[in-house]
């Protein structure tokens, strides 16, 4: 049930009435209190164990380490451990050496976690299945198979069992590789030697890489499988098929993948949409994109701003700017809040399509709306007023993009030395080039990322 703050509230009644509780009571109201996001809480009661005389466990430490990763706070987590290892306040188990190991995997410190899983073994506390997994698992998401074949071979030499989570990742790189070789042999170690069974994880995984060199039949028999076993297809499995029909252009393939979803009363979320609104969009065919869309709210599913950015971009590359616009202002009436890419889509439609006087009233509309122009927002806007001769604009919009420490991009400097090619010669297209020429020389030491990182 993980009633965390019942079970904390349970606590502070006890102590309130002072009934006796022991450590392994304080262990579990710590571990409430760092799913509860209050560690604070959580080191307190930690102070709380040695004004009631009692030590600390591994499994008190273990959890203030696991408390302090949930919140991020990797850097306390790892001195934590440090100190613990240093003054020897307990012995760290392995459920504590994998806990900080995954800490640092999460956090992208593959190389620190390594090192802490060959220490473990220096003190005296052998890495098991998990431990192992972790590591296997972050070293594929660096693209580092080989190395986490080489632990997987390892673990086995010693006699640690691998399960389906540890060959799940090494499945998904080899075949992301394409090293079907290697993969079929892993495969069949797995199924055949183990004597374990893909879950539904894995064959996800398959399905996706078959798909995705364009062997559906091999997809297709993957679940069958699944199902003669008992591991059902879910919304994940059949959106990573077609996400592989619509990449390869097979639209008719990835709108049956979604009846079937529909047939198996399965429930297809926004992505599942948006990957198909995004194929059919990149098709041109708009009318089947907003069918989809419509169909969206009939099965009571909200669309996200990617949903929306993406029929916007359609309609903008079929040059209808204007309806984009109209539509722009009707999700924007139904409560739909627009980003950053929503307004440098619309700006870079209107102003291709040569409605730049739109492209200008929309782009202050965004500055009011509070969301801060980016490099790309104010070459794209410049660019437009350089097509249809607003050079005046261009050069205010030029003063502005300096003074927000963004730089001209390649394509907007190329437009520039096209139009100065030309026959005309206008005094303000000059003042224009020579504004950039000038201060993209002088700019290395200005800040270039957007502000609203800073």
């Amino acid at each position: 049930m993980k009633q965390y703050e019942v079970a904390f509230t349970l606590f502070s009644n006890l102590c309130s009435r002072r009934i006796s509780v022991d450590i392994i009571t304080f262990n579990i109201a710590i571990n409430c209190c760092c799913h509860s996001n209050r560690l604070d809480s959580a080191f307190s009661l930690l102070a709380g164990i040695f004004k009631r005389g009692f030590v600390p466990d591994v499994v008190t430490y273990t959890t203030l380490i696991r408390g302090l990763l949930y919140q991020r706070k990797s850097a306390e987590a790892r001195l934590l451990f440090v100190n613990l290892v240093k003054f020897k306040e307990v012995q760290p188990n392995v459920v504590t050496f994998t806990t900080v190991i995954n800490g640092l995997c999460k956090t992208g410190d593959t190389d620190m976690a390594l090192w802490l899983f060959r220490f473990m073994e220096k003190c005296d506390c052998k890495p098991n299945t998990v431990t192992y997994n972790t590591v296997i698992d972050s070293l594929c998401k660096r693209g580092l198979v080989d190395d986490a074949l080489k632990l997987h071979s390892e673990m086995v030499d010693k006699g640690i069992l691998p399960d389906v989570w540890t060959y799940s990742p090494i499945i998904h790189v080899l075949c992301n590789l394409n090293r079907w070789e290697e993969f079929c042999l892993l495969l069949n170690q797995m199924t055949d030697d183990m004597n374990l069974s893909p879950n539904v994880h894995t064959f996800s995984i398959l399905i996706d890489a078959y798909a995705k060199s364009g062997r559906f039949d091999d997809a297709k028999r993957m679940i069958q499988i699944m199902n003669e076993r008992g591991e059902y297809p879910n919304i994940v499995t059949y959106t990573a098929l077609m996400h592989a029909y619509c990449s390869q252009g097979q639209l008719d393939g990835a709108l049956a993948v979604l009846n079937t979803i529909r047939s198996k009363k399965i429930m297809p979320d926004s992505y599942t949409y948006n990957i198909l609104l995004d194929a059919y969009c990149r098709e041109l065919k708009l009318d089947i994109a907003m069918d989809l869309y419509r169909n969206m709210a009939c099965e009571g599913l909200s669309p996200t701003v990617v949903t929306h950015n993406i029929l916007l971009h359609g309609l903008c590359q079929m040059g209808k700017s204007v309806e984009a616009l109209t539509f722009f202002y009707k999700i924007q009436d139904q409560g739909h809040k627009p980003d950053i890419v929503t307004y440098q889509t619309l700006l870079d439609g209107l102003c291709k399509n040569y409605y730049v006087d739109k492209a200008l009233s929309l782009f202050q509309a965004m500055e009011c709306n509070g969301i801060i122009p980016e490099s790309d927002t104010y070459n794209i806007i410049i660019r437009g007023c350089l097509r249809n001769e607003k050079y005046n604009e261009a050069c205010k919009l030029v003063d502005k993009m300096f003074d927000c420490g963004f730089l001209a991009d390649a394509f907007t400097s190329s437009l520039l030395q096209q139009l100065l090619l030309s026959e005309v010669q206008d005094p303000t297209l000059l003042e224009v080039h020579n504004k950039i020429l000038h201060l993209g020389n002088h700019e290395e030491n200005r800040v270039h990322s957007p502000r609203r990182n800073l």
